[in-house]
C-alpha cells in the first residue's frame, strides 16, 4: 500500500509527486493518458509571469522568481526558462486608471513593476504600435516549456521513489470512516492509500469530487497559434495587453505565438479539442494590432488541446474535503497555474505531510465562495 495517491500527470501532480517523494513517502501517480498531455503540453512556451495577477498569487509568484532560474539544476535537465521580461501594455485612455493601480499593487507585494510612458514603451519595443499609450513592465517575468518541465518533474518523482502510471484512468475516490482510502480506475482496480489521496487532474477535478463538494470551476478549450518562420520578429519581450485578447511570446526558429484565451471546440465523445477559424482569424487580427509588422503572419500550427479548467473568480480553488481531510484537491487554474506550479507543489506537499495547511494557500480556500 502507498502513502499517496496523485491523480492526474499535469505539471501539479508530477511536481507534488516529486516534492512529496523527495521527502520519503511513498508515492503512485496514476496518468489517464500520458505525461505533459492536455494543459501540460502543447506546442510553444508558457508565461511565467507575475504581470497583471490577482494580488492573492502575488506573494506566490515572489518565491516562484527565486526558483525558476535554477530549477532545471534541481531536476537534473537542460535549462528550460529563459528571462526575457513582460510588458501589459495599454491602448485605451479608460484603461490607465486600471493599470496605474496594477502597477501599484505589485509594486508594494514585492514584483519589480516599472510604469512605462509612450515613448518608454517604443524603447522596448520600437515596433509595437503607435496606439500603445503606456504599459507595466516586469522584467523578472519569462518564459518555460511546459512539456519539458513536466516531464522532468515526473522523471525526478520516479528517481526519487515515486511509482509514475500511464493509461491509468481513476473514475472515483473511495471514502470510508472521513478519510479517503482508496481510489477505483476504469479497470475496476482497487488501489488503496495509506496517508492521502491528492486529486490534481485539472480539468478531472470536478467530477472526482462531486459527490462531497461542488466546485465553482467549469472547463473550457482555447487556442494557441504558432506561426511559421518570420524573417524577423518584431518584438522581444513576453506581451499582454489591457483589453484585447492576446498574447505574444517568441518562439525558435523566428517563430512567434499567439495565444491569449480564444476559444476553440471541445468533443466531448473523443474527448479532444479542435480550434476554430473565426477564433484564429480574430486571435492574428489581434496580434497585428499590437505589431503591425506581424501583417502576412502565416499560422503553421493551430492547437486547441490543453482543456483548461477555469474558477468563478479567476484564481484557483486549493483546498481539503471537511468530510475526508486527507482528501486535497486544486483545480481552476484559469489558464495561468503554469508560472507558480512549483511553489504550489512544495506547499501542498507541506500541507499533506504536517497536516498544517500552509498560509500562502489560505486564500484559495473553498470557503471563500460561501
Amino acid at each position: 500500500m502507498t502513502d499517496f495517491i496523485v491523480i492526474g500527470g499535469g505539471v501539479y501532480g508530477a511536481a507534488t509527486a516529486w516534492a512529496l517523494a523527495r521527502q520519503g513517502a511513498d508515492v503512485h501517480l496514476l496518468e489517464d493518458r500520458s505525461i505533459a498531455n492536455r494543459a501540460s503540453g502543447g506546442p510553444g512556451q508558457r508565461g511565467v509571469r507575475a504581470n497583471g495577477r490577482d494580488v492573492r498569487e502575488l506573494a506566490l509568484m515572489r518565491e516562484a522568481y527565486r526558483q525558476w532560474p535554477t530549477l532545471h539544476e534541481r531536476l537534473n535537465v537542460p535549462q528550460f526558462y529563459q528571462r526575457c521580461g513582460q510588458l501589459l501594455v495599454v491602448e485605451r485612455e479608460s484603461d490607465l486608471a486600471r493599470a496605474e493601480v496594477q502597477h501599484r499593487l505589485q509594486h508594494h507585494h514585492g514584483i519589480e513593476s516599472h510604469w512605462l510612458k509612450r515613448d518608454q514603451v517604443r524603447e522596448l519595443e520600437p515596433n509595437i504600435s503607435r496606439d500603445i499609450i503606456a504599459a507595466i513592465y516586469c522584467p523578472l517575468d519569462g518564459v518555460a516549456n511546459h512539456e519539458v518541465t513536466t516531464k522532468a518533474f515526473a522523471a525526478a518523482a520516479a528517481r526519487a521513489g515515486a511509482l509514475i502510471e500511464e493509461g491509468a484512468r481513476v473514475t472515483a475516490v473511495e471514502i470510508g470512516a472521513g478519510r479517503a482510502t482508496a481510489v477505483i480506475t476504469t479497470t475496476g482496480e482497487r488501489i488503496p492509500a495509506r496517508r492521502g489521496v491528492l486529486v490534481l487532474a485539472n480539468s478531472g477535478v470536478c467530477e472526482l469530487v462531486s459527490d462531497w463538494v461542488g466546485l465553482p470551476v467549469w472547463n473550457d478549450v482555447f487556442q494557441v497559434l504558432v506561426s511559421e518562420p518570420l524573417a524577423s520578429v518584431p518584438f522581444s519581450h513576453l506581451v499582454g495587453h489591457m483589453h484585447r485578447t492576446v498574447s505574444l511570446k517568441t518562439e525558435a526558429g523566428n517563430a512567434v505565438m499567439i495565444s491569449g484565451g480564444w476559444p476553440g471546440r471541445w468533443d466531448a465523445a473523443t474527448e479532444e479539442g479542435y480550434p476554430l477559424q473565426q477564433s484564429i482569424d480574430a486571435n492574428v487580427a489581434e496580434a497585428i494590432a499590437v505589431f503591425p509588422a506581424l501583417e502576412g503572419i502565416n499560422i503553421a500550427n493551430a492547437d486547441a488541446s490543453h482543456q483548461e479548467s477555469l474558477s468563478l473568480d479567476g484564481v484557483p480553488v486549493i483546498d481539503n474535503l471537511p468530510v475526508a481531510p486527507n482528501l486535497y484537491y486544486a483545480a481552476g487554474w484559469s489558464g495561468h497555474g503554469w508560472a507558480i506550479a512549483p511553489v504550489v507543489a512544495e506547499c501542498l506537499a507541506d500541507w499533506v505531510l504536517t497536516g498544517n495547511r500552509p498560509q500562502q494557500l489560505a486564500p484559495f480556500a473553498h470557503g471563500r465562495f460561501e
